[in-house]
């Protein structure tokens, strides 16, 4: 009886050593990942690297190459439509039409390009360049999907993409089967967890506008520092992806566009700043 008490403690005090060492672990990585990216006036600081950009997913994602991005600050969430009402009023210009589902905590939507970087002129930011964008929505994974903590599938309650819901509207478009991100439309920004930047909505809510014209074979002739796109095109980067989007649009490196003058409900944007301007 003695030798079976005795070893009964034995494993009692094994076991809770391990979850001692699991709980001290986890809390660890927690507090390390709170501490990584500091946030200043609603921005997350992404601190500068080296990533392989692009993939050989499509024509326009290729050669994947490899660039080099500065340390800047971006917004951790698209701007919603309140604050969009707010510049609206202070510069007497009119606010585009917001659909009637899409409230003052949701993204703003049918804003052009030229509207989105007089906003962020407004507030001394900047469009980000789409290298930017990509780089921030990795989270300098070496994958090309969109990272969340440590899940890169889809399964879990991510982001609001084109999912079971969407079709009550469009029976027939391709959706991510048996998903449901409880939004038939946007979504409430910072609605979905974070990527591990702590920016919300990289995938998913709208699409977002970026400060770079489009060129389909610009990844050849890249500059492999701080690129910032073609001097001229017809068309802006649009990065991300949106409540009507799924299936293929769902990886960091997607890249898509539109005429500056374009404006739909599926369409927003997020600011970007130089790492310089805190530092003055």
């Amino acid at each position: 009886m003695k030798i079976s008490a005795l070893f009964s403690v034995i494993i009692l005090f094994l076991i809770m050593s391990c979850s001692l060492k699991f709980t001290s672990k986890s809390s660890e990585k927690e507090e390390t990942q709170k501490q990584k990216f500091k946030e200043v006036d609603g921005m997350i600081f992404i601190p500068g690297g080296t990533f392989k950009m692009g993939s050989n997913k499509k024509k326009d994602e290729y050669p994947i190459h490899s660039v080099t991005i500065s340390a800047f600050y971006l917004d951790k969430h698209e701007v919603t439509v309140e604050e969009y009402r707010r510049f609206c009023e202070a510069t007497r210009r009119k606010m585009p039409q917001q659909p009637k589902w899409n409230e003052d905590n949701h993204p703003v939507v049918n804003v052009t390009w030229t509207e989105a970087r007089d906003y962020a002129k407004w507030v001394k930011k900047r469009l980000p360049t789409e290298a930017e964008w990509e780089y921030a929505a990795r989270g300098k994974s070496r994958s090309f999907y969109y990272t969340y903590g440590t899940s890169t599938h889809h399964g879990k309650n991510y982001g609001n993409i084109a999912d079971e819901s969407f079709h009550q509207l469009k029976a027939l478009y391709p959706i991510v089967d048996k998903y449901y991100d409880g939004y038939v439309y946007t979504a409430p920004v910072e609605s979905y967890p974070p990527n591990i930047f702590g920016l919300y909505d990289m995938e998913g809510n709208v699409l977002e506008w970026c400060a770079d014209w489009y060129n389909a074979n610009y990844y050849k002739t890249s500059p492999k520092t701080n690129p910032k796109g073609p001097q001229k095109g017809r068309y802006k980067v649009i990065r991300g992806a949106s409540w009507n989007r799924g299936f293929r649009y769902l990886r960091a490196t997607y890249r898509t566009y539109y005429p500056k003058t374009a404006d739909y409900d599926f369409l927003g944007f997020r600011c970007a700043r130089d790492s310089s301007y805190y530092s003055n």
